[in-house]
């Protein structure tokens, strides 16, 4: 049935009186929003406003969005929960920083073997302010090396540009003692030879933890998720859960959980997921990771191994992976660092 076009007005509408609502918090009051947190819940809001009032372009998604299945920064972690890197890429409520904390910055870099040709960097800084809340931005870069131009013989006609670009404004705090929220606003770039586009997103996440109960945790997070254009390049959902097993503090202990994602993108509809366990032994400042998640899409099923050693400082992290993805390709590499200050 068709879908009367004073419907797709109707709903832009609400959308902008929705926006318009955000936009106009009062910073007294009943509902007291300072004036910093307004403006990026304002930016989050138009998002959706500029994503739905627009009529999407078929067939015209925003080129390399493939790269961004690469687990950049979150090799040696689920990616729900990852922290080492500390910029909150794949879920925005890993990017809060406790009490004792006052800033982080972190660098992670991903190389795989020449079959692929894949690199990805990413720097990032995290700033708590005396509210409780903290505010991070990043920057990430992902793209294939060694693509060369030919005509009719196998003779190079120069290189081929295939990468992505995203930068991302993020916010979080804990909300409650076992509750911590995040938001993101994301800007993407890619390019595909002479082929360019952007596209803006917007993600939410949140950590759930137990302290009393094995210091369980649940966590799950949005990646790149574009209101109103889902048809056209569906986000990823995020999810983790985990428990201490052996050990009473975060320095002494032994975890075990069960991680996965999901996400539909494109026209096509193609889905494409991964779930499967994972384990962490932390003794003193040493922490080693393993995960085997199964892969699932629309002409794959395989088994991928994830292993990473980490050493934890007082004040920097730094961390070693890899990752066998057991189909003849090359192992996948990671190599992360963050510092702290109080």
């Amino acid at each position: 049935m068709a879908i009367p076009k004073y419907m797709g007005t109707l709903e832009r509408n609400a959308h902008a009186r929705w926006a318009k609502a955000i936009c106009l918090l009062p910073s007294r009051g009943a509902v007291k929003v300072k004036p910093m947190y307004r403006k990026l819940l304002c930016g989050l809001a138009l998002v959706g406003v500029s994503a739905t009032g627009s009529t999407p372009l078929p067939g015209q998604p925003v080129p390399a969005r493939d790269l961004w299945e690469f687990p950049l920064g979150a090799v040696a972690e689920p990616a729900a929960l990852a922290t080492e890197a500390g910029v909150g890429l794949w879920n925005p409520a890993t990017v809060a920083l406790g009490p004792g904390t006052r800033w982080q910055t972190g660098v992670a870099s991903l190389s795989t073997g020449a079959e692929q040709a894949v690199e990805g960097q990413l720097l990032g800084v995290a700033w708590r302010r005396p509210s409780g809340w903290t505010i991070g931005a990043s920057v990430a870069r992902a793209a294939v090396g060694g693509l060369v131009r030919t005509d009719t013989d196998p003779q190079s006609l120069g290189g081929l540009a295939y990468e992505s670009m995203l930068a991302s404004l993020t916010m979080a705090r804990a909300v409650q003692p076992w509750l911590q929220v995040g938001v993101a606003a994301r800007y993407r770039y890619g390019r595909a030879e002479q082929l360019t586009r952007s596209a803006i997103a917007a993600d939410v996440g949140a950590i759930a933890r137990a302290s009393r109960w094995r210091d369980a945790r649940v966590a799950v997070g949005t990646f790149l998720w574009r209101p109103g254009r889902e048809s056209e390049d569906r986000p990823v959902l995020t999810l983790a859960v985990d428990a201490r097993l052996l050990g009473s503090s975060d320095v002494a202990e032994l975890r075990a959980g069960l991680a996965g994602q999901h996400a539909t993108r494109g026209q096509q509809a193609r889905t494409t997921g991964e779930v499967g366990p994972f384990t962490s032994a932390r003794v003193g400042p040493v922490e080693a990771r393993l995960a085997l998640p199964r892969v699932t899409g629309a002409d794959q099923r395989l088994t991928r191994v994830r292993f990473s050693l980490g050493l934890h400082l007082s004040r920097f992290n730094v961390g070693i992976a890899r990752e066998d993805a057991n189909v003849g390709l090359g192992p996948l590499y990671q190599f992360t660092f963050s510092a702290f200050g109080t």
